[in-house]
């Protein structure tokens, strides 16, 4: 406040010329006072002219000082103002303009500086969050009420962690949280929680109450790290892992889990060049009649026959085929292989292929099944395609105006692993089914468990209801057979009939089975 009341640069210059000034003439009038007064002479002998000048000196000291103290007090307020913009932009380079966040650059500055200057005691964690259903948000509720859930987070974050830890905005629906020092592993694990707690409420934006929920990677800042790259990199690994457990969660990385990336990651690197190798074989599995136990079809099943490793199962390299996107040249050698195959055996037995939603992504797809059953010479109602529901996923239209135009075209539908995930009766209604394939894990529950034999008979009951076919996997036992054909069940597959059989060994199998029958 007294700096309000302080005189300006300007009038302080002005005040020292005008005291420079005025003391000038007071000399010269001294001293010529002090000559007359011991010789009787003067030494200036003032005349009008002289004494109206000495008497203005004040004046044009105090001028001429005005101007100097004026441009200082430009120059002077130019550097502030330039310190200012330096200020507000070095601010803006290292913090997010919608959350108010240190950013992405701010990490970056921040981590090396730890690099550099920390203790060799410390080991900072890095926690990398990510939001659920923050796409949902944005593409059902619009864009600003997807930002203005992101600043409500970042409210909340700060509110809750600001005496323990410092919070950062990567960028989309990404945060990070590191924590100084050396943090121990129940420290991380109570923020972790503590971060979880603050999705229990829903979020009140613009009209809109939104619920939502975090995944979150733990990492710690280890001797050998020289980047924030390679902090994200093991926080991403241990995020992907976090995103898989239900609801809000987190995961540590450590020793299991880099294992488990490198061996994925050698995977993918190796998935390339089998491609080229021809180490792709399928399998195939009867699927019969639960009444006649006659063969309807066979589920073209995709192994990996690896030159080191041997044989690998397909929940082992499929991700990885997704990830890397050889799941559609796979996926389309896959349908190829399996036609030509079908078409060697004798009518009507058929042959079902499971098809990821990212196939269905390339609009050739379907030209390109009606070009494998033609080039086999094999019947559109032999072929069945086996999508589940995480399909409808990738784009809803896509899927169904693909699977109506392969429909039409006489493909049977399967909808697979029903029973799991996020299973909808809309589906049924919303997109072309002829078949649902009951998963295998109820397949020994409900054996066991009443709650999971009603289950199981009322998604019967829902494909008698719409009138498609109902295909039990799983059957390992008389029992169980017994159990879905007294309820309805049309189909069975499972080892009580077969496990899969290789290709050149269908046909033997299809004489076996009706020599057998029979009998």
């Amino acid at each position: 406040m007294l700096k309000n009341f302080s005189p300006k640069i300007e009038q302080r210059y002005a005040l020292v010329g005008s005291v420079f000034g005025a003391f000038l003439p007071t000399i010269c009038v001294a001293a010529d006072q002090f000559l007359r007064d011991h010789t009787q002479a003067s030494l200036f002998g003032f005349s009008a002219p002289t004494a109206t000048a000495l008497a203005l000196m004040p004046v044009f000291f105090g001028v001429g000082f005005y101007e100097i103290g004026r441009s200082k007090a430009r120059l002077v307020a130019e550097l502030h103002q330039r310190r200012q913009t330096e200020q507000r932009l070095t601010h803006e380079a290292y913090h997010d303009r919608l959350t108010g966040l240190a950013n992405r650059f701010c990490l970056e500055r921040d981590i090396q500086a730890v690099v550099e200057g920390s203790d060799e005691d410390d080991r900072p964690a890095l926690l990398l969050l990510d939001l659920d259903r923050f796409k949902f948000v944005n593409d059902s509720l619009g864009h600003d009420v997807g930002d203005a859930l992101l600043a409500a987070i970042a409210v909340r974050l700060q509110r809750a962690l600001s005496a323990t830890a410092r919070v950062y905005r990567l960028g989309g629906d990404e945060f990070v949280v590191t924590i100084a020092g050396r943090p121990s592993e129940g420290k991380i694990e109570n923020v972790c929680r503590t971060i979880c707690d603050l999705f229990q409420d829903p979020f009140e934006l613009k009209r809109h109450r939104v619920s939502s929920g975090c995944s979150i990677g733990v990492t710690y800042m280890e001797a050998g790290d020289n980047s924030m790259s390679e902090l994200l990199k093991r926080a991403d690994v241990a995020l992907y892992e976090a995103k898989g457990m239900p609801g809000s969660g987190f995961r540590f990385f450590d020793a299991a889990l880099a294992a488990a990336v490198q061996a994925r990651a050698a995977i993918e690197h190796d998935l390339a060049r089998a491609m080229g190798a021809d180490e792709f074989f399928l399998e195939y599995q009867p699927i019969v009649g639960v009444e006649s136990r006659v063969v309807r079809s066979f589920e073209a099943l995709l192994r990996w026959r690896h030159p080191e490793k041997g044989r690998i199962m397909p929940d082992l390299f499929i991700p990885a085929a997704e990830k890397t996107g050889l799941i559609l040249p796979l996926g389309n050698w896959v349908v190829r292989e399996a036609c030509r195959e079908a078409a060697k055996w004798p009518a009507p037995a058929g042959v079902a292929v499971n098809v990821v939603g990212d196939q269905f992504k390339d609009r050739a797809f379907v030209d390109y099944v009606k070009s494998c059953l033609a080039e086999a010479g094999l019947a559109p109602g032999r072929l069945t395609i086996e999508v589940t529901e995480s399909a409808f996923s990738v784009d809803e239209t896509v899927i169904r105006e693909s699977l109506c135009e392969l429909r039409d075209h006489g493909v049977r539908v399967a909808l697979d692993d029903f029973g799991i995930g996020f299973s909808s009766i809309n589906n049924l209604r919303a997109f072309p089914i002829d078949q649902l394939k009951i998963d295998r894990s109820f397949a020994r529950a409900m054996m066991e468990s009443k709650r999971d034999a009603d289950l199981v008979d009322i998604i019967l009951k829902l494909g008698q209801t719409f009138q498609v076919t109902t295909t039990v996997e799983g059957i390992e036992s008389e029992g169980q057979l017994d159990f879905i054909r007294q309820r309805g069940a049309s189909e069975a597959q499972g080892f009580l009939i077969s496990g899969p059989v290789a290709a050149q060994d269908v046909m033997r199998f299809l004489l076996h089975t009706e020599n057998r029958r029979s009998a």
